[in-house]
């Protein structure tokens, strides 16, 4: 989306790594664990993805994402709508998919790519919505909170 190939290319970005914080840090909230364990956690992650040996194609996490976005993302993003906060970190995941599948990036490898590929049809804000109905996901807020990431998404990668 913003040029980057790999997983690491993608941690050493500044912006990019915000963005994975911001997400992990709406993810943490939704986990039963010490914090000590997830901040651990994490920077084992941050180690291995910022790892340039670790050759993870930003391609191959975009492929599928209707089926990994439904578990690995949404019931966060249900979970902060529901403890009344705005998940702008799961928001901005689901918009860098909306942007994905309406061309910016990786060409849309997925087992529904047919059922997917109207979805990126019409304006930017009429995505959003399709791809929030398919997710089952049109909660109260995030269809703004998803538009906008999509917007500061879109102008970043041009």
């Amino acid at each position: 989306m913003v040029g980057h190939e790999t997983v690491a290319d993608a941690i050493g970005d500044e912006r990019c790594r915000s963005w994975v914080e911001a997400w992990w840090d709406e993810a943490c909230r939704q986990l039963p664990l010490p914090g000590d364990e997830l901040d651990a956690y994490r920077a084992a992650l941050l180690d291995r993805f910022a790892n340039p040996n670790i050759r993870h194609a930003l391609a191959q996490i975009a492929g599928d994402g209707s089926l990994k976005l439904p578990v690995r993302i949404v019931p966060t993003l249900r979970a902060e709508v529901a403890a009344g906060r705005t998940p702008t970190g799961a928001a901005r995941v689901i918009a860098a998919w909306v942007l994905h599948l309406r061309g910016l990036g990786a060409p849309v490898k997925d087992v529904n790519a047919e059922r997917l590929t109207p979805l990126a049809e019409g304006t930017l804000d009429e995505s959003v919505g399709k791809v929030l109905t398919f997710l089952d996901a049109d909660l109260p807020g995030v269809r703004e909170a998803v538009l906008a990431a999509a917007q500061e998404l879109a102008a970043s990668a041009s």
